[in-house]
């Protein structure tokens, strides 16, 4: 009973010092958040599809050219840096536009990247801004002789330097880097119809949980927003689903592609030939409604299913072998047998 209590105090006291562990790190956060005191404001290029937008939505034609300026603001009592680049946006694993970073591999029907379209005008890929004061930088857009129809889209992201983290209580770190990203929407005139493909279709981790992945491909240059996207594994030849999944309010930006999971959850991964059906919808506003069916087969061999498994963070807990209960027994008899032997042995003496 000791014991007991001496491990439920200790317990307690482990949950106590995880408590205030984290109140000084949400207090860091806060005050991480008073400290950004920069701002970046697009400065209206004019030749809008929507001049009230907050992010550069330019009506271009073939062969144009096009500046873009921004304003970066700085509130504190000190100079700062901020460094700017331009980004082409792909859509991420989550099935979202990223605008702050930059793909490790583009689709292959992109044809015209914004990054190797656009250029920050000398000055500005680094630029110091006085103390509660702003300045203004600039981009050169030179639209492709090439570029009839659809949708180019990039951005503008803007990072402060020296953004060191912040330290909480002993050996905490937190590592928060604030930045700023406009868009940048290049529109000649919008296609008359979207088109997605199917991609590759294989096993794997995804955030160290057992998936099944299947590349969705926007093909062509526009966005495509309010996806929606089905999906079951059946065996090859059988109706019964053995996984599914269901994702609403995707976006995919032009000419990009991502991949599509498909969760086992808690089941093992097992080797055999399966099957995936998909079904995607889209009801964007600029089409009429749009919907694509697929199926492809699939073979998940012994290596992935074994490597896979082994790897996953959310198995169950392996089944215990029938030998273990064996050895058990066999050991339960043994020590009935010798306790037996030695009282026995007491008695004939």
């Amino acid at each position: 009973m000791k014991k007991l209590t001496c491990w439920l105090l200790s317990l307690v006291g482990l949950m106590g010092g995880l408590a205030l562990a984290v109140q000084p790190m949400q207090a860091a956060d806060q005050k991480t958040n008073a400290e950004i005191k920069y701002s970046v404001n697009k400065l209206n290029p004019g030749k809008e599809v929507d001049a009230s937008s907050s992010f550069y939505d330019l009506k271009v034609k073939a062969g144009q050219t096009r500046k873009i300026r921004a304003r970066v603001y700085n509130a504190t009592n000190q100079k700062i840096t901020v460094k700017t680049k331009l980004l082409t946006t792909f859509t991420n694993d989550s099935g979202q536009i990223a605008y702050t970073q930059m793909a490790k591999t583009f689709d292959p029907s992109l044809q015209y990247r914004f990054d190797k379209i656009a250029t920050l005008t000398k000055g500005s890929e680094r630029v110091t801004i006085p103390a509660k004061g702003n300045r203004v930088v600039s981009a050169t857009i030179k639209v492709p002789a090439g570029f009839d129809d659809g949708v180019i889209l990039g951005s503008w992201y803007f990072e402060k330097t020296n953004q060191t983290p912040k330290q909480s209580g002993k050996g905490i770190n937190i590592n928060h880097k604030y930045s700023y990203a406009l868009a940048v929407k290049l529109t000649t005139k919008e296609i008359t119809e979207p088109k997605l493909a199917l991609g590759k279709v294989t096993p794997g981790l995804k955030n160290y949980r057992k998936v099944v992945e299947a590349t969705i491909r926007n093909v062509e240059p526009a966005v495509v927003s309010k996806l929606k996207v089905k999906t079951t594994v059946t065996k090859r030849g059988s109706q019964e689903v053995l996984y599914r999944n269901t994702s609403d309010n995707l976006i995919m930006a032009p000419n990009s592609a991502f991949k599509y999971p498909t969760f086992l959850d808690k089941s093992p991964m097992k080797a055999g030939q399966y099957t995936l059906n998909m079904t995607a919808t889209t009801k964007d506003s600029k089409w009429d409604k749009q919907t694509w069916h697929w199926q492809r087969h699939f073979t998940i061999t012994a290596d992935q299913a074994r490597q896979s498994n082994r790897q996953a963070k959310n198995d169950p807990d392996a089944p215990i072998s029938i030998w273990w209960y064996v050895a058990a027994v066999i050991g339960i008899m043994i020590l009935t047998g010798g306790i037996v032997y030695l009282v026995m042995k007491r008695k004939r003496t």
